[in-house]
């Protein structure tokens, strides 16, 4: 009986940490921001600085601490600054360029916004060009194509800022100009729907700029999961009458 007993508690103690590493992989990691965080009035700074990205975010009003919605943030850096380490994400450098998308619900609808960041190398850009006309995403064996709003007109800023070089063994601090647009797109029920059943693994999307551009980005499995929770906060994506 004693022997029966010990294997039986030897079993249950090997048993609890699977139990507990099921549970904490399963779990979907959440905080918390003020709504007016996510307001681009005056810009963003660059690649988002500061901001919860890969999470679902629970939006709160900012006076109240009520819940408005939810969110998941994304974003894509490229670096062709030329130097030896990339890191699109730490500041504005020529050739540097940064996609921040926000996914989610609040309670007067569906969103998704797309915020473009570059830093040309010549330091010369025209903002119209960097304003994303629609959004295609390959979903299974489906794509789904948002376009803008005509609610919410595109945003465009630029700003100026320095950089340091090395030349023969010299530092050099330099000056340029880095650009953002901030576009916002129209999104049904039924795209909210595709985007919250989406199956849960990397998929890729394209962004079709007004000058004809396309920019093709992907987007991680981890946060396609997490747009089931972000668009089930509103999935009629209506608002309260």
């Amino acid at each position: 009986m004693l022997q029966k007993f010990l294997k039986s508690s030897l079993f249950a103690l090997l048993l609890v940490p699977a139990l507990l590493n099921l549970c904490v992989g399963s779990a979907i990691a959440e905080t918390s921001i003020d709504e007016d965080r996510l307001d681009t009035v005056d810009g963003m700074r660059w690649a988002g600085s500061g901001l919860p990205f890969d999470e679902v975010v629970n939006i709160k009003d900012s006076l109240v601490n009520s819940a408005l919605g939810k969110v998941v943030l994304d974003r894509h850096g490229e670096d062709r600054s030329g130097g030896l380490f990339k890191s699109p994400f730490d500041s504005p450098r020529p050739g540097r360029f940064v996609l921040v998308s926000l996914w989610g619900s609040k309670i007067e609808g569906c969103f998704v916004k797309m915020i473009v960041q570059s830093a040309p190398p010549d330091g010369q850009a025209d903002l119209e060009d960097l304003v994303p006309k629609f959004i295609e995403l390959g979903i299974g064996d489906q794509i789904l194509q948002l376009t803008q709003s005509q609610a919410t007109k595109p945003r465009g800023f630029s700003g100026k800022y320095t950089y340091t070089v090395y030349e023969n063994n010299t530092k050099y601090t330099r000056s340029s100009t880095w650009y953002m647009t901030d576009t916002s797109f129209a999104i049904s029920p039924d795209a909210a729907n595709m985007l919250r059943t989406a199956p849960e693994k990397e998929i890729r999307a394209r962004l079709t700029f007004a000058n004809g551009d396309t920019k093709v980005f992907p987007i991680g499995k981890g946060n396609v999961r997490r747009w089931q929770e972000a668009y089930s906060f509103n999935s009629s994506c209506t608002g309260s009458k």
